[in-house]
């Protein structure tokens, strides 16, 4: 027992020695918006084909059959979540710094300038903008039921008979979903440039307070759904910024010069610990050192050191922890190009222009 707790003791202080180094990176979006950074977001459009609820919720059985209670939602509440979805959308994109936005407000009243005449592309580009993203709720779904569920209980009279009484519980259930439609167009050839859907479903149940017989708001479920959906548009639209994290090579077989760079890697001078490695590396060809010097360097931002170092421990070592953190780096260092491209892209960059019509946003918009 006291060697187990021995080896799990050193084990623990194995784990609390290691060094974890953050290498930090730029990720690109999904969608190389560079040419797109002056955008119009236009108003949610609401699910237009969202039905007026019943009077009265269904009842799953019929001991609840008889029970009248009101719906959780009313004939308002598309037209409530597409304008809560509005904002939520103008606020995540406006939080990114990366676009200059033409608000919805704007950009409602360019699209229904189209309704008499307009180009609409024209009157965007007009005002400066490469592109409109056009939201709209495809679908909202809602399913609600009231159920029972008997609890019994026994009793006893004055004769010592034995009765059994049963009474019902009641609880309620929700289950909603939505579809959630981006799709971007391009101001200057009016062409859909991506399209992008977002779905998700909630459920809530608990008790039926038989005292209000109605059931609680399922307003708060598509809200939550909404901005579940933000952190996945921003990855789509914007880059942003990642973090690779691997621990220093241990110092196996030791090597004595190398425990000074051990230590400002702890302390978090990279700058120092880098050196030192690097310094063990040249002079005695230490693989720990090599190794470490070339993960210091790419968390410093400098990739091509880093690849160019590996590259040489490559050549006099073969070892499976080295190749990987070659790969990772090459891949990280290719991405990290890609999202510095879409982020340096002058504003208003665009490769051709062409005439178009209104029809792909009433396409779009379905009118």
């Amino acid at each position: 027992m006291k060697k187990l707790l021995f080896i799990l003791a050193a084990l623990v202080l194995f784990v609390s020695c290691q060094t974890t180094i953050a290498v930090s990176y730029m990720r690109p979006s999904a969608v190389d918006m560079g040419p797109y950074r002056n955008l119009a977001i236009a108003s949610v459009v609401p699910d237009r084909s969202f039905q007026t609820p019943p009077m009265w919720v269904m009842a799953a059985d019929g001991h609840a059959f008889g029970m009248h209670v009101r719906p959780g939602y009313t004939a308002s509440t598309a037209e409530n979540i597409a304008s809560y979805a509005t904002d939520e959308l103008y606020s995540t994109l406006s939080s990114t710094g990366f676009f200059n936005l033409l608000p919805p407000s704007a950009t409602d009243t360019v699209l229904r300038m189209g309704m008499y005449g307009s180009d609409i592309s024209k009157e965007l580009r007009a005002r400066g903008y490469d592109a409109v993203l056009i939201p709209r709720i495809t679908d909202m779904t809602i399913n609600e039921s009231v159920y029972s569920v008997p609890d019994y209980e026994w009793w006893t009279d004055s004769e010592g008979f034995e009765h059994r009484e049963v009474v019902y519980d009641y609880y309620y259930k929700q289950v909603v979903s939505i579809e959630y439609t981006l799709t971007l167009i391009d101001t200057h050839t009016g062409a859909i440039v991506t399209r992008r859907n977002f779905t998700d479903t909630e459920s809530r149940e608990g008790d039926l307070d038989t005292s209000w017989m109605r059931l609680d708001d399922v307003s708060y479920l598509f809200r939550s759904m909404i901005r579940s959906f933000s952190g996945e548009i921003v990855r789509y639209f914007v880059p942003t910024h990642a973090e690779y994290d691997v621990t220093l090579m241990n110092n196996k077989p030791e090597n004595k010069d190398a425990e000074a760079a051990y230590k400002s890697a702890k302390d978090g001078d990279i700058a120092t610990a880098r050196e030192i490695f690097l310094s063990v590396w040249n002079e005695s060809g230490h693989l720990p050192s090599g190794y470490n010097a070339a993960l210091l360097y790419a968390a410093s931002g400098d990739f091509d050191s880093s690849i160019n170092l590996l590259q040489e421990i490559m050549g006099r070592y073969s070892n499976s922890d080295v190749r990987t953190l070659y790969r990772d780096l090459q891949t990280i260092k290719a991405r990290n190009e890609q999202a510095l491209t879409q982020v340096s892209q002058p504003y208003g960059y665009v490769e051709q222009e062409s005439s178009n019509s209104n029809s792909v946003y009433g396409f779009v918009m379905g009118i």
